[in-house]
């Protein structure tokens, strides 16, 4: 063989060893990390459908997230509700109750209560934010009077709501924003004037309905009661729309967590090596790396003194 012919050889296997070696290493690595590739460049033209499909995981997953949390606001808002529905509702049946035995001094004791009910239910909060105050999210809740003398003294109610213009909203990515719940002001007004007629009615009474009543009073009174009844059942019925959307919120979570779990898969499967295939290319190529190995060695030691 001549010395020309030796060295093309000689070159050609160093190509092959190097092109081997580099290729064992990629084997090697994939088999480590469990994927195909250690940077994107290593995807070649997949690499933007890999981009899109982690944009959209992560996109799911962040909505998912916020969705689970509001599924845990509805349930506060649905105890707050019913907490201002139970007070309105409790001093409709007082008030029948003074009627029916003629007695009206037990009133205005349940008139405080169900007014602190409803101030302090209207007043709740979830994770610092103001359930009832529309989309201002900050500060203290939409009531802004802590006693039945500063109700009777207001004159509407701009004296009585501290709340933003709008509702508070939140889009679930399918047809408008969805309302997350009404605002104190909406629901409420109503229930205040009420309680003010209440109260300024035992306030010209001297502070207190005595035993017996007057037909006149019995007759307020009633009204009142039906008046209560009506404005606990605005309550009753939020309440009810907060359950709904509770249940709205959790299948909507549940959703995106599902194609969350679906991205994961298409994800694996364009990053993830297969471990069986890789192992079986390993194995051959070492194989061949071996005998290349073998074949350079053999040629390095190859003189012309072996033809002499």
């Amino acid at each position: 063989m001549s010395g020309a012919l030796t060295l093309r050889f000689t070159t050609q296997a160093q190509l092959d060893l190097r092109r081997m070696a580099s290729e064992l290493s990629d084997l090697q690595r994939q088999v480590a990390s469990s994927q195909k590739a250690n940077d994107l460049r290593g995807f070649g033209a997949g690499a933007s459908r890999l981009l899109n499909v982690q944009s959209l995981r992560a996109d799911a997953d962040a909505r998912s997230s916020a969705i689970s949390q509001l599924v845990s606001r509805f349930g506060v808002q649905s105890s707050a509700l019913e907490q201002v529905a139970t007070g309105a509702s409790t001093l409709a049946n007082s008030i029948r109750d003074a009627v029916s035995s003629d007695d009206g001094r037990a009133i205005g004791v349940d008139l405080s209560l169900a007014f602190s009910s409803a101030v302090s239910g209207l007043n709740e909060k979830w994770n610092g934010q103001p359930l009832f105050a529309g989309d201002r999210t900050t500060g203290e809740g939409p009531i802004k009077i802590s006693s039945l003398d500063q109700l009777v003294a207001t004159t509407g109610p701009d004296d009585i709501f501290d709340e933003a213009a709008r509702e508070q909203t939140f889009d679930l990515g399918s047809g408008p924003p969805i309302s997350l719940a009404s605002k104190a002001s909406d629901m409420a007004t109503p229930l205040f004037d009420t309680l003010k007629q209440l109260k300024q009615m035992l306030d010209t009474a001297g502070g207190e309905l005595g035993s017996p009543l007057t037909g006149a009073q019995r007759d307020q009174l009633q009204t009142l009661a039906a008046q209560l009844d009506s404005e606990a059942n605005t309550f009753t019925n939020q309440e009810g729309r907060a359950g709904q959307l509770e249940q709205r919120f959790g299948a909507e979570s549940t959703r995106l967590t599902d194609r969350s779990n679906l991205l994961v898969k298409e994800i694996s499967s364009q990053k993830d090596a297969d471990l069986a295939m890789v192992s079986v290319q390993l194995s051959s190529l070492i194989t061949q790396y071996q005998a290349a190995a073998k074949t350079f060695s053999d040629l390095s030691k190859l003189s012309l003194l072996d033809y002499l």
